[in-house]
């Protein structure tokens, strides 16, 4: 006679295949958070920035001050794009934490469920 499979069990089974996504996706997102924290990654280029400080507004400035302002403002970009990294890196660490005894509490009554179940079978 074949095993019976419980609406529980499965339920069980399919958090635990949940919390591998959810761990997978955890780890992955440690590691582009690492990697944008070590190397923030930006768009801006001093270049870039220059253009916009031609205006009329900046005329009375020298061209080293304009110089520091393009190159405050892109320190301050690469300092956003650290900081969204470092956010993504904690992000990854909390779904990795989460997952792993979301996953081992399920399997374990996924497993304690499978042993009852063959137990009884054993004894009728």
């Amino acid at each position: 006679m074949a095993r019976r499979v419980y609406f529980r069990e499965i339920y069980l089974y399919i958090v635990c295949i949940i919390a591998i996504i959810i761990f997978i996706v955890g780890i992955i997102t440690v590691y582009t958070g690492a990697i944008n924290y070590v190397k923030p990654t930006t768009y801006m280029t001093k270049s870039s920035i220059m253009p916009m400080y031609s205006a009329d507004q900046y005329q009375d400035l020298s061209k080293k001050e304009i110089d520091q302002l393009a190159e405050d403002e892109l320190n301050a970009s690469l300092q956003s794009e650290k900081d969204i990294a470092f956010k993504d890196l904690l992000r990854g660490i909390l779904l990795a934490v989460i997952a792993i005894p979301l996953f081992a509490f399920h399997w374990k009554k996924a497993q304690a469920m499978w042993r009852t179940d063959l137990e009884t079978k054993d004894t009728d």
